[in-house]
């Protein structure tokens, strides 16, 4: 199977930097930066190592900006994360996630068989195209 993991929300706990694009003006650097102290969200990402271990294709798309790419592959291995394939939005894109990670999608010759997400509009994204799509946490926001 081809698998995609979303990453902030799904695999990593994003709740102690989530002020800095709460409140007003919006600070997507600092939000971004802060990835560092990230915690794992264990039974996901035992999932994904799992799904990975039995032979299944996984992809990590993710909104995160490509700013902290270094950051977040040094995070992804302590995590215990298999090296794949990582699609990061570009520094200063401001594209929306859904509609950035549907642009993705658009570009790949076959589409994935599961998708774990936690955003409710990226969700309903990939259920408008007939993917399973499980969501691991609510993400109304």
């Amino acid at each position: 199977m081809f698998i995609i993991c979303d990453l902030d929300g799904t695999l990593a706990d994003i709740e102690h930097r989530r002020h800095h694009v709460t409140t007003r003006p919006k600070n997507w650097s600092a939000f971004f930066r802060a990835c560092t102290e990230d915690s794992p969200i264990v039974p996901v990402i035992e999932t994904v190592k799992a799904l990975y271990a039995a032979g299944h294709r996984i992809e990590i798309w993710s909104g995160r900006s490509d700013e902290v790419r270094h950051e977040t592959e040094i995070w992804l291995a302590a995590a215990g994360l298999p090296d794949v394939t990582l699609k990061m939005r570009a520094d200063g894109d401001s594209t929306p996630d859904d509609v950035l990670k549907e642009s993705w999608l658009l570009e790949e010759p076959a589409l994935p068989d599961l998708v774990f997400d936690d955003r409710n509009k990226v969700v309903a994204m990939w259920r408008r195209h007939g993917i399973v799509c499980a969501q691991v946490a609510p993400g109304d926001f």
